[in-house]
């Protein structure tokens, strides 16, 4: 008896279920390897179509950068308000230097106060500018003075790394886009037309040339079938290609696409 890969109502699983499922098939493929299945050449679509399909049903939520952003803004914030506070404070300080030092600089941070209120890319902008006062050739010995060169650095530093974690969580947000443009049918569409291509090729090469690798895959696809056929709450069914008699007395022969009159096999069009 010719054994044949049994059909169900695919389109009735899941997203999930779809991806489970073609997963399952895939590592089937392997095993018998898609030369001795003679889909060499169907195989590297199918493989794309899972890895979309998998991409799909994992689609990300949240976004991975969202975490770098809230530390390093904390850490700029917190180095913007100590810089504030220390110049606000010394402007009353008793030691002549570091009074000076602050009354030159207060005036011209008075416009960076509460920067850290403001939405993420307006305040990177300004602590820039800030970053661009407190660096300026007249500030520097102020600033060194006022003790605060450690907290212009990290300042400088983590609005750097800001920067860098916002370009990321853009990059990370075109990605989700430009999945969220895919829509479900048609990625598990794809798979499952390139599935039902496999289907048909072995189920062809089982009558004319099967093999125990043949044989093995199609038992086991079809216990897989028979799994997710349930899932599905569909029944399987044969795939309508005659494995006897007709009543003629004789079988009749499978008609295979490439077939020629040469005595070869044929090769399957693909």
């Amino acid at each position: 008896m010719v054994k044949q890969i049994r059909t169900f109502a695919m389109s009735k699983m899941t997203i999930g279920s779809c991806k489970l499922f073609h997963d399952t098939i895939y590592k089937y493929i392997q095993k018998a390897t898609p030369a001795k299945l003679h889909i060499e050449t169907l195989e590297p679509a199918y493989k794309k179509a899972l890895d979309t399909l998998s991409s799909i049903v994992n689609r990300q939520r949240s976004f991975i950068a969202t975490a770098n952003l809230a530390d390093t803004d904390k850490v700029r914030d917190n180095a913007v308000g100590v810089i504030n506070s220390v110049v606000n404070a010394y402007r009353t300080s008793p030691v002549s230097e570091k009074r000076n030092a602050a009354r030159l600089l207060y005036p011209q941070l008075t416009t960076y106060r509460g920067i850290g209120q403001h939405e993420y890319s307006k305040e990177t902008a300004e602590v820039k500018g800030m970053l661009e006062v407190l660096s300026a050739e007249a500030n520097t010995a102020a600033v060194t003075a006022l003790g605060l060169d450690a907290e212009v650095e990290a300042l400088r530093e983590a609005n750097e790394a800001f920067a860098e974690a916002l370009e990321s969580k853009g990059k990370e947000m075109n990605k989700q886009q430009e999945l969220g443009d895919m829509k479900s049918d048609d990625v598990t569409g794809q798979a499952n037309s390139l599935y039902e291509q496999i289907v048909q090729m072995v189920n062809a090469y089982a009558i004319v040339q099967p093999t125990e690798e043949i044989n093995t895959f199609i038992d086991d696809v079809n216990g897989t079938v028979g799994v997710y056929a349930d899932i599905a709450g569909s029944g399987s069914s044969a795939s309508g290609v005659p494995s006897g008699g007709d009543g003629g007395g004789e079988s009749p022969d499978p008609i295979i696409p490439g077939g020629d009159d040469d005595g070869e096999s044929p090769d399957p069009i693909v």
